[in-house]
């Protein structure tokens, strides 16, 4: 997501970026399964030199990934695990939905593959929107015996 990204390599809000710990380099940067870009964000990542993966790139294997891992030369990783990344057709975890994500057990299995050759130091989830759940309990609250 693009703005965890930008505050992870240090841009933005000065007070939240003094509690941050301290800030990733953009050659250190990876999005996978990105596919839709709002207005500039193309650009941005070009101007940032940040590498990407669609998904189609890491739906057999996560190859590329660790490919990717193994040149930067890092031991650590943080992984920001945006649920806009996985596809509606399966899932609608997310405010985004953008057809042709990653499947479920292909984002697992990056993450497990990831964490089983790296010290995986941070994992965070983000943007989960369960529409149906909610949709669920304000039908359920309508109904007798049923109520909150």
């Amino acid at each position: 997501h693009a703005m965890a990204l930008t505050a992870c390599m240090g841009m933005g809000d000065e007070e939240i970026m003094g509690l941050l710990p301290g800030k990733v380099d953009t050659s250190k940067t990876l999005l996978v399964g990105l596919r839709s870009w709002d207005e500039g964000m193309k650009e941005r990542q070009q101007e940032l030199g940040v590498k990407g993966l669609s998904p189609k790139e890491v739906a057999n294997d996560s190859s590329e990934i660790m490919e990717w891992l193994k040149n930067t030369g890092v031991s650590k990783v943080v992984i920001h695990f945006d649920m806009d990344a996985l596809d509606p057709a399966e899932i609608i975890a997310a405010v985004g939905v953008e057809p042709d994500g990653m499947k479920i057990k292909e984002a697992v299995r990056v993450i497990n593959d990831i964490s089983s050759e790296y010290d995986l130091v941070g994992l965070t989830v983000a943007e989960p929107m369960p529409r149906i759940a909610i949709k669920l309990r304000n039908m359920l609250n309508q109904l007798p015996l049923l109520k909150d």
